[in-house]
């Protein structure tokens, strides 16, 4: 079987006993077949790739971006993808086998004849999620795990469990993800298109017309409601409504996920991005979730945005 260069690198180094993978770039590499058991992908970029048959058992794949990617008949066998985002991915016939789906982001994945026995989807996003022939019994559920209408988990035997209850033993990460999700700005659409608008303005000037409308298109969350924002021939957003609307936490979360994916994927071929913008104004949307200090200096560059966009947004009622 023919490897790519990618593939053939992490073997080696997995071999030689590396585990530690988070500064890896892996957006559409080809890693099918590989033993990546008990390894740490924490951040890491790994949308589009093509993970047929990976063995990921143990591994620690938080906050995880792979988008698309394909994991035919992986195994993910006790793995952590909690907060991960798992948009359109094909997780196809893969055992996944006590697998930490929590706060993830499954939004019109393929989890067609997969094992999930005794897997966590506490706060997980499944909206339009395939699930015919999964095997989901004992796998468990919570009230902020979001289903299609037509989908009922008590028929899948799938076992609810109160998320409120949380064990005084849980992890700083977890304590330090609740206290983000609390954080709800008052924003105006007409001071949010400033926001976009600042940034295309940065993004064009470095990056041009074209990738900048690219990179706010590949950004935008699969939420109905963001397709009320439309884009220029200039790379311009404008939206169809009234501008003058206080928006509900649950736009506003949307909105915050679509931005800090923006920065990210800038931030990918300009990696000083987020010291061109204006930090004041950006601040109004997303200071409360990834700055310190109302600045966002403690932005780490290398580490995917685009995941920590949308894994622990709390999708409350509009």
């Amino acid at each position: 079987m023919f490897q790519s260069q990618e593939a053939i690198d992490l073997k080696e180094k997995y071999e030689k006993g590396q585990r530690n993978f988070q500064e890896f770039q892996l957006r559409r590499a080809d890693l099918r077949g590989l033993n990546l058991s008990y390894t740490d992908f924490r951040g890491v970029d790994l949308s589009y790739a093509n993970l047929r048959e990976v063995d990921f058992t143990g591994a620690d794949l938080r906050d995880a971006y792979l988008n698309e990617a394909d994991l035919t008949g992986v195994n993910l066998t006790g793995a952590n993808l909690e907060g991960a985002s798992l948009i359109k991915i094909y997780l196809i016939k893969a055992n996944c086998y006590q697998t930490d789906f929590s706060e993830a982001y499954l939004t019109g994945a393929y989890l067609t004849k997969s094992d999930f026995k005794e897997a966590k989807f506490n706060g997980a996003y499944l909206n339009s999620a395939k699930l015919s022939g999964a095997k989901l019994e004992d796998a468990y559920y919570d009230d902020q795990t979001r289903f299609d209408t037509s989908f009922n988990p008590k028929t899948a035997l799938m076992k609810i469990k109160d998320s409120k209850k949380k064990s005084f033993n849980d992890s700083e990460s977890s304590v330090f993800k609740v206290k983000k999700r609390t954080y709800i700005p008052t924003i105006t659409l007409d001071k949010l298109l400033d926001i976009f608008n600042h940034l295309t303005a940065v993004s064009r000037r470095y990056l041009g017309k074209t990738m900048t409308q690219k990179y706010w298109e590949s950004s935008r969350p699969l939420f109905e409601w963001l397709d009320n924002f439309e884009m220029t021939t200039s790379a311009e957003i404008t939206f169809k409504g009234e501008l003058d609307t206080v928006l509900s936490p649950t736009k506003l979360q949307w909105l915050q996920a679509w931005v800090k994916s923006f920065i990210e994927n800038c931030s990918q071929i300009v990696q000083n991005y987020p010291e061109m913008i204006d930090r004041q104004l950006v601040n109004l949307l997303i200071a409360g979730d990834l700055t310190k200090n109302n600045n966002m200096d403690s932005l780490p560059k290398s580490q995917n945005l685009s995941s920590i966009n949308s894994n622990h947004l709390t999708l409350l009622s509009i």
